[in-house]
């Protein structure tokens, strides 16, 4: 997931703020913290970080919220045999 700290550039993550570029989401976050000094939010169901408040609530619509819906309707997904 990137956003307007980061640019996705291929396979690279690039931050908005000054030349560093990383692997991975997670390298960036961590140079957001210690470089820049920029809060960090934490999903509070599995503990995932995101430099935006935005960003969070996506995660949480995509990965827990439709998780959630499944498993309270997952009866009407069966079919009696």
């Amino acid at each position: 997931m990137c956003n307007n700290f980061c640019v996705l550039l291929g396979k690279k993550f690039s931050c908005d703020q000054c030349p560093a570029r990383f692997e991975n989401y997670d390298d960036l976050i961590k140079h957001a913290r210690e470089v820049h000094h920029h809060a960090i939010v934490r999903c509070q169901d599995c503990g995932k970080e995101f430099i935006h408040e935005k960003d969070r609530l996506h995660h949480v619509r995509q990965e827990h919220v439709k998780k959630t819906r499944f498993r309270e309707n997952k009866n009407l997904y069966r079919h009696d045999v």
